[in-house]
């Protein structure tokens, strides 16, 4: 935290300029880009600052994860939260050019690939800089070069998954949004779909060379993740995006790109890795003031004001007049007969095995309707300081349950042994989520061929996903129809599943 501090004052206006021409971010502060760069603390500062920028509501603290991106998911109902007129009436309607939202859209652009051109300055920095001016020598180096590279390819993965079609919808030569891997770049061509997967999946592999110097030895449980104390920067590898994290993301970007081979040998290696070391273990630990489950978190971004956020669009002061996001068809859509009803006082109480839905959602009121979405919520109690601090914080990106649902869902189409495998993985993450072997969703995967196994496993995600916005993903990536309220649907087509470009880029050629 104190370096995050320490940047915001001295550092933070130099990376957060406004840009002049396509991505160019000019200095206007007195520190200059060569004395930044002379020390190893100026290039710790300078990756800091990245990560602190991802922080920002118009990118990872609120709209890429629990705001548009969700809303675009139709994973809230917005009847009973206040005005959010940007998600309610934009993102849910994809009303691209509704007046409160397409004002979003367009900070989305610029904020992100903002952040993208910091990345590619620090990158361009790094790589001719001394060894010798690190604390760690060249292990540090190669550990800031690698989560530079890293990050631009996880942000601008983010870009395409938003603003050009899935691989799925067969794109063909079209172009849609530039790779944008120089600095400064004042004009930046689209790239094909493919084109830009490429790029992508090249940048993770050569920051999974770069990051393992420093991860190699590192244990990734859950302390060593995020709860350690002492040197913030070379540990709590967990709000970095070290190997493990990079790995993960070139699984989720190889399945996207429907190559499923590699998707699953990066998706393994995290398997293998987190079974013999005991890495990222799927637990619960609410009694400590973990709210998020984040032991199974491989990569989150600890935002400093979350439940300022949350508590803008969660107003709990009065409870007659409460304002709160609503998860929309808690039975249809996620966890369905895992629900049961019991009484309470004489009042009919609506629970769970599913600690998914036993400490992320509240039944208001009790009445079996209106659940309140509160992931994002502050712990009040708690055994842990620690740990209520960490779970307050974070905004999970990349979890442990994400490589066994990517292993299950290429392994499920592989015959009967890779059926069986495949509902060994889900079985494992429903099991770790608190459901039991009476519980139906678990009962059904015994019997559930390929099509019943699939449906299965979206429902999980959906789950899992609540609030971290991948849930508009899952039916982009598969071009399938996005259950929406009242048991409609939204029709898979690219009216849906691409967002416009804004205004203000598409004259780049």
């Amino acid at each position: 935290m104190r370096n995050k501090l320490l940047y915001l004052i001295f550092i933070l206006p130099f990376f957060m300029s406004s840009c002049n021409g396509w991505l160019n971010v000019e200095p206007e502060d007195e520190i200059t880009e060569e004395e930044l760069f002379t020390t190893g603390n100026g290039f710790r500062h300078a990756l800091n600052g990245i990560y602190y920028s991802m922080e920002s509501q118009n990118l990872y603290g609120k709209q890429l994860t629990w705001g548009v991106a969700d809303a675009l998911g139709q994973v809230y109902a917005y009847n009973k939260s206040g005005s959010v007129n940007d998600l309610e009436y934009g993102a849910k309607k994809y009303a691209w050019d509704y007046y409160a939202f397409k004002p979003v859209i367009t900070s989305i652009w610029q904020e992100a690939y903002n952040v993208v051109a910091n990345c590619n300055n620090l990158v361009q920095q790094i790589e001719n800089a001394d060894p010798e001016i690190f604390d760690r020598k060249g292990q540090e180096k190669a550990m800031i070069w690698g989560e530079a590279l890293a990050l631009r390819a996880f942000i601008q993965f983010d870009m395409l998954r938003l603003f050009a079609p899935a691989p799925a919808a067969n794109p063909e030569k079209r172009k849609f949004i530039p790779y944008v891997d120089t600095y400064p770049s004042y004009v930046s061509k689209p790239k094909t779909v493919d084109e830009c997967l490429d790029l992508i999946a090249k940048d993770l592999k050569e920051a999974k060379q770069l990051l393992w110097k420093i991860d190699t030895a590192r244990t990734f449980s859950r302390n060593d993740n995020f709860e350690i104390a002492g040197n913030t920067f070379l540990g709590r590898r967990g709000f970095h995006l070290n190997y493990w994290a990079a790995t993960a993301l070139l699984a989720r970007v190889y399945l996207y790109a429907q190559k499923e081979d590699e998707a699953l040998e990066q998706a393994s290696e995290v398997i293998n890795f987190a079974a013999k070391k005991g890495a990222f273990s799927i637990a619960n630990r609410y009694s400590y003031g973990d709210r998020k489950c984040y032991s199974d978190v491989i990569f989150g971004l600890h935002v400093i004001d979350l439940l300022k956020y949350n508590s803008a669009v969660n107003i709990m002061d009065n409870e007659s007049k409460a304002y709160y996001l609503c998860v929309s068809e808690i039975e249809k859509n996620y966890f369905g007969e895992d629900l049961y009803k019991t009484k309470v006082e004489k009042e009919e109480i609506v629970k769970s095995n599913d600690y998914r839905f036993t400490y992320w959602i509240e039944d208001m009121k009790n009445q079996h309707s209106n659940y309140r979405f509160r992931k994002y919520e502050a712990m009040t109690s708690g055994s842990t300081a620690t740990v209520i601090d960490v779970s307050d914080h974070i905004v999970p990106f990349i979890r442990m349950s994400e490589m066994y649902y990517t292993a299950a869902e290429i392994l499920c189409k592989r015959g009967a042994e890779g059926l069986t495998k495949a509902k060994t993985y889900l079985s494992y993450v429903k099991k770790c989520r608190g459901l039991k072997d009476a519980d139906v969703s678990v009962k059904q995967i015994t019997s559930a061929n390929t099509d019943d196994f699939m449906d299965l496993l979206i429902n999980d995600m959906r789950r899992e996903w609540l609030g971290e916005g991948q849930t508009y993903f899952i039916y982009k990536r598969l071009n399938k129809n996005i259950p929406s309220e009242k048991g409609g649907f939204i029709e898979a087509a690219e009216k849906v599943f691409v967002v416009p470009v804004p205004d203000i880029e598409t004259n780049i050629k």
